[in-house]
């Protein structure tokens, strides 16, 4: 089967892009007017790498915002989670 055309896969995703930055836009606007600050907390940290990484228009996208997000591998998880068999 052969790839949808930029211009037609933008017709059919432009709308919940569209959506779903304005979703984004609204969240940020609550923590903006929240009392207390949060511009420490390792979390607003990742939220900025993974907006950067979106921006970069460089392909791959997808997984390095997952790897942001993602803790690094821990071949002893099991015992630093307490799952060991």
């Amino acid at each position: 089967m052969p790839l949808a055309t930029a211009a037609a896969t933008l017709d059919r995703e432009f709308l919940e892009i569209r959506a779903r930055i304005l979703e984004l836009a609204a969240r940020f606007d609550r923590l903006d007017r929240s009392e207390g600050s949060v511009a420490a907390d390792p979390r607003m940290a990742q939220l900025k790498e993974s907006l950067a990484e979106l921006e970069s228009g460089e392909p791959g996208r997808a997984e390095r915002v997952q790897l942001v997000f993602s803790r690094k591998y821990d071949q002893g998880w099991r015992k630093s989670l307490g799952v060991e068999k």
